[in-house]
Formats: structure tokens, C-alpha cells, sequence
């Protein structure tokens, strides 16, 4: 049986927010949460709108005591969520890490507040894995499986990554994507953060970069940018008032050949184009944008009619019944770009 550990914080916190309820009961409220110049990893309630307010660690920290602190003046100041935090009731301060320092207990322990220390670990069974979280005070413990989507985000503790190859590091989203992400509903942040994850470990050449609202996905130009002409997805804001990000992909469609100045060829070859993917409506279709703009020239085609199109552009008609085959599509065909 071998000792795991997540890959980065932000990692260890995607689990922990998709995990609340099952580990400790909570409904969760925001995360990477702003109040009066703090921000705290998680911000959720019990069943009887009690705040809760959880400080992840991933390695042993020193200071979790005096950052729940001020994470407690913050909320007690602002009081955000009125509607769905009771505020007569104490404020819940929870602290999550692999082992806690000695000074952690000692300046607990003088403290005014009450705060509560859990310790995790991760264990392997085969193919499968178990993250144990246990209250350092009783003998409290909860386990619960670790499902697939998270074990790209595992690596073994440094006693075994010796004997493993290098992992993928992929850490908290832009600002950008932050800002969507902590409006929508936990199952809503789920499918973007799982399609962004599929890009990023698709190849190391591909960098993520927030632009104000805007996060682009392209090949690497440098340790900050990426290549405008060789981009492969986008999530951009919802026109109108919704809050979700609309995903768009750059995926073939037929385009006229040039044939001679002021002609074309009759039959039409693959190009790329931006297309927009439908990811909050029932009926799941791709809207191609042709002009230099999202608001210019359109047409849209359902996911069976889109597949066959690219029947007849590609060697083999794809199989495209889901959100991933679309961005697996793209993503195969931004690889055939940069290797030229």
C-alpha cells in the first residue's frame, strides 16, 4: 500500500469542496472567498446555517491559527450570505492538513477561539484510493473513495515519488476562470474545471492564460502567453446576465478552396474554425463562427449532423456524443498544427 498526496493545493481543495458533504456534513458556499482584504480556501454552513469556514494545507504550515483568525474577523465584519448563513451562530473555523506544526497546537491552544484540526492522509488499494480525514481531538474518522476524476491530481509522498515518474503539475485556475467558477453551482464548476483538466494534460506544450475575462488554451509562447494564431479552446463570458463561460473550440469545418483570383473550388476542404460549444443546454449542438467576430456569420449543427460533416473532411468519421469528444477532437487537431 503506498502513501499519496495531491499534486498542489488547489488540487487537494477541488476534492474538498466536491466532497463536503459526504466528509463533514457541510453545504458548500464559495471558495478563494474575498472579505475585508482575507480570503479564505472554503466558506460553507451545517444543515443549520451555521458558517463554517475550512483553511486547506497541503504540506504542514505554521500559520493556519492566524489566518482562520483573521478569516473570523472578516466574516463576523462583512457577514456575506445572510440568507443562507445564521450569524447568531458560532462561526465554525476548521483547519485541513496532512500534520500540523507543534506551534499550530500552542497557539491554538491560547487562542480565544475555538478551532478545530483535522488531519488527512491518502492510501492506495489497487486501482483504487481512500482519503482518510481524522479529528486530531476525538476519535472521529471518516473515509471516502478518491473517484477517477481526481487521481490525475494524486502523487506518491516523497518517500515513494523516487520510484515514480515526474507528475503533471497543474495549479489553481487564472482569475479569470476563478471568478466564473466560484459563481456557479458546485456541479457547474465541475464540468468546467474536468474539460480544462482534459486540455491541460493533453500536451505539455499547451499553456492556460487569463486575459481580464477571457482564458485561452494555445501552444506556449514563452512562460506567460501563447501563440494567437495557434489556439485550441477558449472560455469566455456568457452574453447577456448569466454568469456561466461559454467554451469554444477550434474544430474543422468545410471551407471553400481558392481556386484562382475570384474563384473557389466546387468541392470544400477542411478548415478550422471557432465554434461555440452548447455546454448549458439540454439540446447539445456547435454553433461555427466564420467572421472575424463571435457575432457575425453563424450556423449551428447538432452533434450527430456535426459528425457527419467531418466524415467527409476527415479520414474517419469521429464518434461525438459528449462535451469531451468535442474537446478531444480539437485538441487532435491543434496537435496537427503544431507539429506542422
Amino acid at each position: 500500500m503506498t502513501d499519496w498526496s495531491f499534486t498542489t493545493e488547489f488540487d487537494l481543495e477541488e476534492f474538498i469542496w466536491a466532497s463536503l458533504e459526504p466528509l463533514l456534513n457541510l453545504k458548500p458556499l464559495a471558495r478563494q472567498y474575498g472579505i475585508q482584504g482575507q480570503i479564505c480556501d472554503i466558506l460553507a454552513t451545517t444543515p443549520e446555517r451555521q458558517p463554517v469556514v475550512l483553511e486547506l494545507k497541503n504540506v504542514e504550515d505554521r500559520h493556519v491559527v492566524q489566518q482562520l483568525t483573521r478569516y473570523y474577523a472578516g466574516l463576523r465584519q462583512g457577514q456575506p450570505f445572510a440568507e443562507q448563513i445564521d450569524y447568531s451562530l458560532p462561526i465554525r473555523l476548521v483547519a485541513m492538513a496532512p500534520t500540523f506544526h507543534p506551534h499550530n497546537h500552542i497557539d491554538r491552544e491560547y487562542n480565544c477561539l475555538d478551532l478545530e484540526f483535522y488531519r488527512f492522509s491518502i492510501a492506495d488499494d489497487g486501482d483504487r484510493f481512500s482519503f482518510q480525514l481524522a479529528n486530531v481531538d476525538s476519535a472521529t474518522e471518516t473515509a471516502i473513495e478518491v473517484g477517477p476524476r481526481f487521481h490525475p491530481f494524486l502523487q506518491p509522498t516523497e518517500e515513494e515519488s523516487a520510484l515514480a515518474p515526474p507528475a503533471l503539475v497543474i495549479g489553481r485556475p487564472p482569475k479569470s476562470l476563478r471568478s466564473q467558477l466560484e459563481a456557479m453551482a458546485p456541479e457547474q464548476a465541475e464540468l468546467v474545471l474536468a474539460l480544462r483538466l482534459q486540455i491541460l494534460e493533453f500536451d505539455d506544450r499547451i499553456r492556460e492564460v487569463g486575459r481580464s475575462s477571457r482564458t485561452q488554451y494555445g501552444l506556449a509562447k514563452g512562460e506567460k502567453e501563447v501563440y494567437k494564431t495557434k489556439l485550441c479552446a477558449e472560455f469566455l463570458p456568457a452574453s447577456g446576465v448569466s454568469v456561466l463561460p461559454e467554451l469554444y473550440l477550434m474544430l474543422p469545418y468545410p471551407k471553400k478552396e481558392v481556386a484562382g483570383p475570384g474563384r473557389y473550388k466546387k468541392e470544400r476542404v477542411k478548415g478550422l474554425a471557432w465554434a461555440g460549444i452548447s455546454l448549458w443546454f439540454d439540446v447539445k449542438h456547435v454553433t461555427f463562427y466564420l467572421g472575424k467576430s463571435r457575432t457575425g456569420f453563424s450556423y449551428q449543427l447538432s452533434y450527430e449532423d456535426y459528425a457527419k460533416l467531418c466524415g467527409r473532411l476527415l479520414d474517419d468519421q469521429p464518434q461525438l456524443g459528449s462535451y469531451r469528444d468535442l474537446v478531444a477532437l480539437a485538441l487532435a487537431e491543434w496537435k496537427q498544427v503544431v507539429d506542422g
